[in-house]
């Protein structure tokens, strides 16, 4: 027989990878931030102390 359908689009089994990916995702996001940051710091350096208004 088949399985019976249930109201719930995804399983317990997909809601997990899903929750997995979500989290790696963000972890991605996060560190290109932080990177995209510490790259900007890096290259703006002293000249942002120098500068005059």
């Amino acid at each position: 027989m088949t399985k019976p359908l249930t109201n719930a689009p995804f399983g317990p089994e997909d809601m997990a990878r899903r929750r997995k990916r979500a989290i790696a995702m963000a972890l991605i996001l996060a560190g290109m931030v932080v990177l995209f940051f510490v790259t900007t710091v890096v290259r703006l350096g002293s000249a942002v102390a120098e500068r005059t208004l």
